[in-house]
């Protein structure tokens, strides 16, 4: 299966943005499940949707991060490869959410809470927070609910990949070979040839130029672009509302009140199994005076607290589950709960081990964040009433005609082209869209962010051309120069393996001097060490040399640096063993099983691409 993928993705940019693509959506990973839905999709998934807007968020965000680590080099041959592997990407992830939903998996409470409690968002000073927690999720416009359901889901579907985990194994021998071609070492020098060093020995004549340039014309076209007007309205075009009344920031303060307030959290531990008798057995056991740590430490499958003796921390109602919530909320601080049984099947034993009262902030604590919550509600308000006139005309009336009624700027853009990084996807789609381009028609109202809301129309079209010879001349010469520096080395290179392998000392001798060139003696490598122009991997594709004598060998490193290599020596060094290449080993065979059963799942499933809005 791996194979399979290999030979459909080459080249160095699809493996660069198969190992980027993560999905992390913005802030945690959940947009799905707690943004606003839209009345478009990217695709579907057996009638489910995926987001449109979701899928240019996180499109945008990713573009974003590879432009910064890639700069010039980032290319619209980058782009369409990241754009396919986001899709492919998202609608996987659905089809993993539908599988586990159609075994009736589930993930428990205490999981979906240890994850919270272990994100580094919700931390101050390395430890949970739940006063962040809220404040976050607040800032965002997220419910604890909402994030909770979408981090159970995502636990949900990780349990897929752990059980085909638990499905592979290796037996001593294979794991024995494995270990051993980990830990071999190899004695090696070598001889790097770059072609900066000989690309002034290569002349290009004006011939060889053009020959290029009409072979290769397609490489040299430069795609249509557009200039567009655009109206944009939000909240900076909103005027300052007068200064609320101590009535009215009262009143923000009572509707708000749960903003405000931290409300009562519990802390304990617990024993979680999954045999009755068991639990009352240990109910039995710390009734008699049995330590209830060491009882969760030993007894207790919740992996993410037993090794804490059970300590759940801090937590509020609604968040453990009813039957957990009614035995603690109704403890005092040292009481141990009845065996607690829950509707998937589990028993709990509660020791309760902390209280903390609700507490709120005063009305003057927080006059400040009232006067600015009034602002942007007042604001907010009138730019949603604007949005549907907005809408309205811009359906009805010219781009000059909105701006005129809305007391708007009309602002216009550079000339871009389609894929540009330059400006929003969702701009850029519109800009490029039939109604737009064919019809000279206003764009629909498209949402960039949150309040901000454009339209836009055509101002001006540069058709797609063919670049002339004269534009691309110097860039031609220098490709030309390296082509031929690079076989230039290519067969230097092999010459020079050749000779060694031969014993001509003297044309080895007359080659090194005459090139200047020198051998850098590496000593002996492991597969970790690090090597420039990827020397290592090079060295442990060379076939072992026979006992007393060397292996010589020429290689093309990449597109401008040829390699001779000289293998020495192979050694297992004594006393040690790799014993990660097996779970290495396990780790590949697992994703080989999952890619597999994501065709399966892809094979049965009804997916449809609205290929038009990508």
């Amino acid at each position: 299966m791996l194979g399979a993928i290999r030979n459909k993705s080459k080249g160095w940019v699809a493996y660069l943005i198969v190992g980027f693509i993560t999905v992390p959506f913005a802030l945690f990973g959940i947009q799905d499940y707690v943004s606003g839905s839209s009345n478009t999709s990217i695709a579907s998934v057996d009638g489910e949707d995926i987001d449109l807007n979701l899928y240019y968020q996180e499109l945008n965000s990713q573009q974003r991060n590879l432009q910064q680590q890639l700069g010039a080099q980032y290319s619209q041959e980058i782009d369409n490869v990241l754009k396919q592997t986001l899709l492919d990407t998202m609608i996987n992830e659905k089809l993993i959410e539908n599988f586990a939903n159609s075994l009736d998996m589930v993930t428990l409470d205490q999981e979906v809470r240890s994850v919270i409690q272990s994100n580094q968002a919700f931390q101050v000073n390395g430890a949970f927070s739940e006063e962040r927690y809220n404040q976050i999720l607040r800032l965002n416009s997220y419910t604890s609910t909402a994030y909770e359901i979408a981090q159970s889901k995502s636990l949900t579907r990780d349990q897929i990949k752990r059980n085909l985990s638990n499905s592979s194994f290796l037996s001593s021998v294979q794991t024995a070979q494995l270990n051993d071609l980990a830990s071999q070492e190899r004695e090696v020098s070598y001889i790097a040839l770059t072609t900066d060093k000989y690309e002034d020995q290569i002349s290009v004549s004006q011939s060889g130029i053009s020959d290029y340039f009409n072979a290769n014309k397609s490489n040299f076209l430069e795609g249509r672009k557009v200039k567009v007007d655009f109206v944009e309205l939000s909240l900076d075009n909103i005027d300052e509302p007068e200064n609320a009344d101590q009535e009215t920031l009262q009143n923000l303060y009572d509707e708000n009140a749960e903003l405000y307030t931290n409300p009562e959290r519990r802390r304990a531990q617990h024993i979680l199994v999954e045999d009755e008798t068991l639990a009352n057995d240990l109910l039995n056991q710390i009734k008699e005076g049995a330590d209830f740590a060491e009882l969760a430490k030993t007894n207790s499958v919740d992996t993410s607290s037993n090794e804490q003796g059970g300590d759940l921390g801090l937590f509020e109602r609604d968040l453990m589950g009813a039957e957990f919530d009614e035995a603690a909320f109704s403890m005092n601080v040292g009481d141990v709960s009845d065996v607690v049984s829950t509707d998937y099947g589990y028993f709990h034993i509660i020791k309760l081990t902390e209280i903390q009262t609700e507490t709120a902030q005063s009305f003057e604590e927080v006059r400040e964040q009232l006067v600015a919550l009034h602002i942007k509600n007042v604001k907010q308000k009138i730019l949603f009433d604007l949005e549907e006139e907005f809408a309205n005309l811009a359906y009805e009336e010219s781009l000059d005609m909105l701006a005129d009624q809305l007391d708007l700027e009309i602002q216009t853009s550079d000339f871009f082209s389609n894929g540009t990084n330059q400006y929003d996807q969702a701009f850029v789609s519109a800009a490029f869209s039939e109604p737009v381009i064919e019809e000279g028609e206003n764009s629909d109202v498209i949402e960039l962010g949150q309040n901000k809301f454009v339209v836009l129309s055509l101002s001006s079209l540069q058709p797609e051309r063919q670049k002339e010879l004269n534009e691309v001349e110097a860039q031609i010469v220098a490709t030309l120069k390296t082509l031929g520096a690079k076989k230039l080395i290519d067969d230097l290179s092999l010459s020079i393996a050749s000779a060694l392998t031969s014993g001509d000392e003297l044309t080895v001798n007359k080659l090194l001097t005459d090139n200047e060139l020198e051998w850098n003696d590496e000593g002996w490598i492991s597969r970790s060490t690090q090597l420039p122009f990827d020397i290592t991997s090079v060295a442990f594709t060379i076939p072992k040399p026979i006992l007393g004598e060397h292996t010589y060998s020429s290689r093309s490193a990449d597109n401008s640096i040829s390699l001779v290599i000289d293998l020495k020596a192979v050694r297992l060094p004594e006393g040690q063993n790799n014993t990660g290449i097996s779970g290495i080993y396990l780790s590949q065979e697992n994703n080989e099983m999952f890619v597999s059963l994501i065709k399966q799942l892809r094979e049965t499933a009804e997916i449809k691409v609205f290929s038009d809005l990508l």
